[in-house]
């Protein structure tokens, strides 16, 4: 092939210089080719880190507010409690249950206002704006608590006189960042099935991308449910704060109970969970004492020796003891704490009909399971 000449300028007058010939250019293409195909799976994986280093970072934020709001809280509450906690039994007496709750306290501590319980209010599907995480409910962000240590431009409530008929859409379309994880685009194959009907995300459904850590027992044919975490707890209670989970991704909440070898009387939840940063069983979270990490979560019973037998059979318990490398659940060996909150014996009701339990799991001699 002829290379084609162009006469250029030089410090030598009159020098004819070769141009770049149609077999260099075709070169450079091919290695500007491969050099792509190289460089495409890196970049995507500098994508994949800078979202998971944002959740931890949104996860360190969190748990910094919440050590904030615990050393103001007058009852030293290591979480935050919604004020509706009990407000759908307002003659509550002291030592009574509540027994028609319909809070329980996973998603309304911060965040936008969510609508993944759209016929809530009105019964009518279809209506976001009356979810159960919603502003006419209650549940909007100038009621979650920790929205006021994290947000210090506040929220106005729709109680309020000047709140206009605009607020409760607006709040439902809040860009809350610190509260929304990147990586959460959609239903991953766990959690709550109405993610992929309505195709919502969890910060679009609650309000948040995560879950604070309200893991409570109950006896299987009903009664009062008590809290084995957190949730309703003192500070001064927990033991080891550095280990007790406070907030999670949403997508790993029922990462414990995916195993059927250890909760075999669940159903309708995948054998394995991938957490949002593409990793199985790994979830960031937030702790008591405030820093946040990654953890690889799998559920522990009794029966695996996690805890001394003593502590175990001083339970009764059957898929309840739940702790990992550098984290746990549960709070013991504190006693569980009473939450007045009245269990019926069927489903879970802190899991939003999320998880169902098969009729014939109910058997006799089962006296405690997580919830």
């Amino acid at each position: 092939m002829t290379d084609i000449t162009t006469r250029t300028k030089s410090n030598c007058p009159g020098t004819i210089r070769p141009a770049v010939s149609l077999v260099d250019v075709t070169g450079a293409v091919v290695a500007v080719g491969l050099l792509t195909l190289l460089l495409v799976p890196a970049t995507a994986g500098v994508g994949t880190n800078s979202k998971n280093a944002r959740c931890l970072s949104n996860l360190m934020r969190i748990g910094y507010a919440n050590a904030i709001y615990a050393a103001q809280d007058p009852a030293d509450m290591a979480l935050p409690v919604h004020p509706k906690q009990f407000q759908q039994c307002p003659e509550l007496e002291p030592g009574e249950m509540c027994n028609n709750p319909i809070f329980v306290g996973a998603y309304e501590w911060g965040g936008k206002s969510g609508v993944g319980r759209d016929d809530f209010l009105t019964g009518v599907l279809g209506d976001p704006l009356n979810s159960k995480y919603g502003t006419l409910a209650g549940f909007g962000p100038a009621s979650r608590p920790l929205n006021q240590i994290l947000f210090k431009q506040g929220f106005r409530d729709h109680l309020h006189p000047s709140f206009n008929p605009q607020g409760a859409e607006q709040d439902t379309q809040l860009d809350l960042e610190v509260l929304r994880c990147p990586s959460d685009t959609g239903y991953t194959g766990v959690h709550c099935p109405s993610f992929a009907e309505k195709g919502l995300t969890s910060y679009n459904h609650f309000g948040t991308s995560y879950n604070a850590n309200i893991f409570m027992i109950a006896n299987v044919g009903g009664g009062e449910m008590r809290s084995n975490s957190p949730y309703l707890r003192r500070m001064s209670d927990i033991l080891i704060p550095s280990r007790t989970l406070a907030y999670l991704e949403n997508n790993g909440r029922f990462a414990w109970t995916v195993a059927p070898d250890q909760c075999d009387f669940l159903y309708g939840v995948p054998g394995s969970v991938r957490g949002w940063h593409g990793k199985d069983w790994t979830f960031n979270a937030a702790f008591i004492d405030g820093h946040a990490d990654t953890i690889y979560m799998r559920g522990y019973r009794c029966e695996d020796g996690v805890l001394e037998d003593q502590d175990c059979q001083s339970h009764g318990s059957r898929c309840i003891i739940v702790r990992g490398e550098g984290w746990q659940i549960d709070t013991l060996p504190v006693p569980d704490v009473p939450t007045r909150l009245y269990f019926s014996g069927r489903g879970r009701p802190s899991y939003e009909n999320c998880v169902q339990e098969e009729p014939d799991r109910h058997g006799e001699g089962t006296t405690c399971e997580a919830k």
